[in-house]
């Protein structure tokens, strides 16, 4: 009897630890594990104005990234840099400047990054 309560115990700590991933957005848009050092977003994202860029701001866009449980590794910017990118890609963006990052621990949450840009039409040439 206390060899299958043990082995339930840690198949119920396993499956916990587990999970569907790390991280939850409320986008929908899954960021890369934070173990991966090669996080590339898809179109620039910066936290420079780009003035001289001839710049049309689309739409302000944002993000949430937030820990699972306390064992996991917190939120990085590049993988909120993944998201936002994501985000301003299904606008038509081929920019997101003017990015602020903010983190913490909330009281839902072991951790979190937010993050927040103006996903634009700028002139890169």
């Amino acid at each position: 009897m206390k060899k299958t309560t043990l082995v339930l115990s840690l198949t119920v700590l396993t499956l916990g630890f587990s999970g569907c991933g790390a991280y939850r957005t409320e986008s929908g848009i899954t960021p890369p594990s934070s173990k991966n050092k090669n996080i590339k977003p898809s179109i620039m994202v910066t936290e420079l104005l780009l003035e001289n860029k001839n710049c049309k701001t689309l739409e302000n866009i944002d993000t949430s990234i937030k820990k699972l449980t306390l064992f996991h590794p917190d939120p990085t910017k590049e993988q909120a840099n993944y998201v936002l990118a994501e985000k301003g890609k299904k606008i038509g963006a081929n920019v997101i400047r003017n990015v602020k990052y903010e983190s913490g621990v909330g009281l839902t949450t072991w951790g979190y990054i937010d993050a927040k840009g103006d996903a634009s039409k700028c002139d890169l040439n």
